[in-house]
């Protein structure tokens, strides 16, 4: 049946046709049956390829499906009603507002982030020189934010500390060209001193300018800073003074009462400090107590002795009393050597490490 279609034919042939004709009719169907069973073939991977396609068909449709239920599922964001058309008359009136808004005023920016914009640009070399003069722009912004009193205040403390720092050096180098020991060692004690206060504000100034203090605690450091440079600087003066002889001069005297003038406002206003702190309750436990009072009284101790040394061999003094001798200049010495060194050197510590950070 593979050999021919035709069975009958074949057969008939095989009786009746020649050997040589029977061999060729044998081969073309050989060949017939070989091109059926290539087309077979083609037609059984024709239909596994429909058939795979079939099952990626129905593996999509299923996936789809499940996609269809997880969607349903999920709870569906609430739909945004449309927005009602917009009449000419109100889109007037959104533009006439407009410029309301962009005129509008915004708010003031906190005095920090004002100072560290401002002192970004500035060199550190110029702040550092204004604030050994005793202008500091970072507390005159604090200040000027509150109240016309407190900044007309500073203005006041800054014209007294730079003028007393100029008639210090002045009565230093009096003292060296002419002193009354003639020796001048007291007057190279006060020009040394001067300058270091000098430095002590100087470096105040950076201080605040790279680390710039909040409202409440800015006009404290300024007062800490002052209070340094008078037990360095006017602590010195109040030693020439005391032993200088004979009439005062003008810079004598101008030099008296303007240490007379910083020692009261920086120390008190310290003092005013430390007990609204320990009144609000700030101050707790024993060693803050303790370390608080230490506080108090160091300062306030030093500055009444050393006004209390400027009042009676100075400002109350005679003529031809006698300078400062005996244990009282001792005394005088030792508290102003302590107090220099603790008061004026903490003051130093402070703000070097604030500067550093």
């Amino acid at each position: 049946d593979l050999l021919t279609p035709n069975t009958n034919q074949t057969i008939q042939c095989s009786k009746n046709c020649h050997p040589r004709t029977k061999q060729t009719i044998i081969m073309s169907a050989s060949n017939n049956a070989l091109d059926q069973q290539h087309e077979l073939e083609q037609q059984n991977a024709e239909l596994e390829r429909k058939l795979a396609m079939y099952e990626l068909e129905q593996r999509n449709a299923e996936l789809k499906q499940k996609l269809a239920l997880l969607e349903a599922q999920l709870p569906s964001p609430p739909e945004s009603s449309p927005l009602p058309p917009e009449s000419p008359a109100a889109g007037q009136e959104s533009s006439s507002q407009q410029p309301d808004l962009e005129a509008s005023p915004q708010p003031p920016a906190s005095p920090s982030s004002e100072l560290q914009t401002n002192n970004s640009g500035k060199d550190l070399r110029s702040i550092f020189l204004e604030a050994a003069l005793g202008w500091t722009p970072e507390l005159w912004k604090h200040v000027q934010n509150h109240n016309g009193s407190k900044a007309a205040f500073f203005f006041f403390l800054f014209v007294v500390d730079l003028a007393d720092a100029v008639f210090d050096v002045v009565l230093a180098l009096q003292d060296m060209y002419a002193g009354s020991d003639g020796s001048g060692n007291l007057g190279m004690l006060l020009l040394f001193m001067t300058i270091l206060g000098r430095v002590l504000s100087g470096v105040y100034g950076l201080a605040v300018a790279k680390n710039p203090p909040d409202d409440d605690d800015a006009f404290a450091f300024f007062a800490i800073m002052e209070m340094g440079v008078f037990f360095l600087e006017d602590g010195a003066a109040i030693l020439v003074l005391a032993k200088s002889t004979g009439s005062p001069s003008i810079i004598e005297g101008i030099s008296t009462y303007l240490t007379v003038t910083c020692g009261l406002i920086y120390i008190l206003y310290f003092v005013k400090e430390i007990i609204d702190e320990w009144v609000a309750g700030r101050v707790s436990g024993d060693c803050g107590r303790v370390w608080t009072l230490l506080l108090t009284v160091l300062p306030l101790g030093g500055a009444i002795f050393l006004l209390y040394i400027l009042a009676t061999e100075v400002i109350f003094a005679q003529d031809d009393d006698p300078p400062l001798s005996g244990e009282l200049e001792v005394a005088a010495f030792v508290v102003y050597s302590i107090t220099a060194f603790f008061v004026g050197g903490s003051a130093m510590y402070v703000f070097c490490d604030r500067a550093s950070r």
